[in-house]
This record gives C-alpha cells, structure tokens and sequence, in this order.
C-alpha cells in the first residue's frame, strides 16, 4: 500500500469515528488509529447493548460512507478495562 493509500485509509478512519461519536453521544468514546476505529463504552452498554450498538453502528457506516475501498476494524472494549471485542466492517463490494 502507497502513502496516499495509507493517507486515504486514515481519512476513512476518522471520518467513521467523527461520524460514530457523533451517534452515540454520551454513550461512548470513540477515536481513530488509521484504519482501526476504537470504541470505549461503560461494562452495562458492552453487557447488554452491545448487539443493538453493532447494528446501528453497521447500518450507519453502510449508509453514510456506501463505497469503502479498505475494511474498517471496529474494537469495542469496556471503560472499566475489561471485555475488548474485535469486529470488521467489510469494503465495499461495489
């Protein structure tokens, strides 16, 4: 991968971070390594909002960044320092 694409990949990152902290409000907090988007959230959001967060967080991407030439990691890990959880939104097919 060239810089510019490194460059781009970044971009992409912080944009979708910009995007999600901007979603989920108070409910968490997000910032941008690259590619890598991390998510920190409270242990009572990762126990049991965790899927329905997914889902949005999914749903958004998809909808406000539809062409995505590199895959975004998405890392959610608790506040309080416990469960960290790896997920990947997918480039685009298109």
């Amino acid at each position: 991968m060239n810089p510019f694409e490194l460059s781009q990949v970044a971009d992409l990152g912080a944009e979708v971070a910009k995007l999600l902290q901007h979603e989920l409000g108070s409910h968490g907090h997000v910032h941008a390594i690259a590619s890598r988007v991390v998510i920190s959230i409270n242990k009572f959001e990762g126990e049991f909002k965790l899927g329905n967060m997914l889902q949005h967080i999914y749903r958004t991407v998809d909808q406000h960044f539809p062409v995505r030439k590199e895959h975004i990691s998405l890392v959610v890990k608790e506040l309080e320092g416990g469960a960290e959880n790896v997920f990947k939104i997918w480039k685009s097919t298109t």
